[in-house]
């Protein structure tokens, strides 16, 4: 299914292990050498200059490609004509990405994620010039799309589109039904966002989908923040203000309930991840902790912004100085020292979800050879690899 060799795959996550058991010390150079080169990969995998320069050229060659077939057909037709033209093309990126892969073994090349992106973005635009498209359709072409690209080539930002995409459709679909779907239609959010949380957790630790991390771990990253989202209260009012043209003077239905569950839910994720030594559960709780400080703001003004803001700010500096300092030795499970296998997808932080696809990543994954585990995220491989 996956397009990339399987065999050079599995070899790059034991050089991520061998490269995580020489950062430990666990293991000689000269031995991380011997086995590197015993598992080598073929493989053009480029440093991050080179793969954003390649990104940025194959977009420009892209679009001039474009913009010359446009102007060849500009004799008439308008939109039908472009529309038909940018599918045309998505099939070219689509051909072009599957040679690069499969012949040039271009991964995470830079090349192939610009190609692959301009893939999707062709078939979609061309389909909503083409046709009018209602944007129940448009998710629909998204979720397609994200599904084989998610399968294909194992593309983490599919792991976000993909149940965004699904959960959409399922609430667009509820908006057009009667008045008793649109008040179960946050329930049935949050349940199918949870279906999707322990699915993705459990394929994670199957050994078919160790080339899946990355994605995978996005995907239940996304879906945790879903379940969210479709319990808070703003997100739930402003939902039905704009989706379902409730009147903004009428309270939603169980109002006190999703008041609950913005302060419940966060609570629950954090107090499982400690319980669990989840990172990710317990870091998407922290970060959802400024939601309910937004969602509270919101309705609520308890001093002026300025002051709230210095006051909020200088409390968690004052927390995380305590937290850092406390947990220098490790305690009950968790640590302030940066560990040498922390993964860039459990980090949580902007630069992780952009460079995960755009310069590529080494997954993590089970192997006869296990230096120790871990994984190396969605961040690219080392500067010597």
């Amino acid at each position: 299914m996956i397009a990339y060799n399987n065999d050079w795959l599995n070899n790059l996550q034991v050089q991520q292990q061998l490269e995580e058991a020489a950062a430990k010390n666990c293991i000689s150079k000269e031995e991380k050498a011997a086995a590197i080169a015993a598992y080598s990969t073929g493989f053009y995998t480029p440093n991050i200059f080179i793969r954003t320069g390649l990104f940025i050229l194959t977009v420009v060659i892209a679009v001039f490609s474009i913009g010359l077939m446009a102007l060849t057909l500009s004799g008439g037709g308008g939109e039908n004509i472009f529309g038909g033209l940018l599918l045309f093309f998505s099939a070219v990126s689509y051909a072009a990405l599957e040679l690069m892969v499969r012949q040039k073994h271009h991964y995470k090349s830079g090349t192939d994620d610009a190609l692959l992106w301009i893939t999707g973005t062709c078939i979609i635009c061309g389909f909503n010039l083409i046709t009018e498209i209602s944007a129940t359709g448009n998710m629909m072409i998204l979720f397609v799309i994200g599904t084989c690209f998610f399968l294909r080539f194992a593309n983490a930002i599919m792991g976000i589109l993909v149940p965004i995409a699904f959960l959409s459709i399922v609430f667009l679909s509820m908006g057009n039904a009667g008045n008793f779907s649109k008040t179960a239609t946050p329930f049935i959010l949050m349940l199918l966002a949870a279906v999707i949380y322990f699915v993705s957790k459990y394929l994670l630790k199957q050994q078919p989908c160790s080339n899946y991390k990355s994605p995978l771990t996005f995907m239940k990253i996304t879906a945790l923040i879903m379940i969210y989202a479709a319990g808070n209260y703003y997100a739930v009012s402003e939902a039905s203000l704009q989706l379902f043209h409730q009147q903004q003077e009428v309270a939603i239905p169980f109002g006190w309930l999703f008041w609950f569950l913005t302060f419940f839910i966060p609570i629950v994720y954090i107090f499982r991840g400690i319980q669990k030594k989840d990172i990710v559960l317990l870091r998407v709780g922290l970060l959802l902790l400024a939601a309910i400080v937004f969602t509270v703001k919101y309705y609520y003004a308890l001093a002026p912004i300025e002051i709230e803001m210095a006051l909020g700010g200088s409390i968690l500096i004052v927390i995380a100085y305590v937290l850092v300092q406390y947990l220098q030795q490790p305690k009950y499970g968790f640590t302030s020292t940066v560990r040498a296998d922390q993964q860039m997808t459990d980090k949580l932080n902007i630069e992780a979800l952009i460079i995960a696809e755009t310069y590529g990543g080494v997954q993590e994954g089970n192997n006869a050879t296990n230096f120790g585990g871990g994984g190396f995220g969605g961040g690219g491989a080392s500067g010597d690899f």
